[in-house]
């Protein structure tokens, strides 16, 4: 073997070794990462804030309470059956339950029947437009808009009991 082919072979070698550990260490690196950065929390438009949601008019609604879902949802359709008994257990029509959820309404009414969740009216808009980053997220809004109380995320026994409580007023 040629002197400088060995010192190449072994340049190769130790060239290859350093890449093996630079890719191991941005791997694990990642992994640490991962583990001790902030989780993320779920929003929804804080308590005191506005809903603006073209062709409501919250006056004449009274109480609403808006159930943000989107097609696809597990944690949604997972909620639909507390959605059902919430409905059922609401005196006359109120609180009035709109179903806001993006996509073609033919299609979004179709996804609602189907998974037995039932409202007064269905709004099509983007989960951007009320400023919703998760689904399913609950809003009660008053005659003025203002946002009362908000749920996000499958609800547990507990949380489904303040639900029905401050939105079929039942303190």
């Amino acid at each position: 073997m040629k002197p400088t082919t060995g010192r190449v072979r072994r340049s190769l070698e130790i060239a290859a070794n350093i890449a093996i550990i630079l890719v191991a260490t941005v791997i694990v690196g990642n992994f640490v990462w991962s583990k001790f950065r902030p989780k993320k929390t779920l929003t929804a438009p804080p308590v005191g804030s506005t809903v603006s949601l073209s062709g409501v008019d919250w006056e004449k609604n009274g109480s609403t309470l808006l159930m943000v879902l989107q097609e696809g949802c597990r944690y949604c359709e997972e909620s639909a059956p507390f959605y059902q008994r919430l409905h059922d257990q609401r005196s006359g029509t109120q609180p009035r339950m709109v179903a806001v959820i993006p996509g073609e309404k033919s299609e979004t009414v179709r996804y609602l029947t189907d998974h037995g969740v039932l409202a007064d009216d269905v709004i099509n808009t983007s989960l951007d437009d009320l400023k919703v980053a998760s689904t399913p997220t609950l809003l009660l809004v008053d005659q003025s808009g203002i946002v009362k109380g908000a749920w996000v995320g499958k609800l547990d026994e507990k949380r489904e009991k303040e639900v029905v409580q401050r939105a079929l007023n039942l303190h």
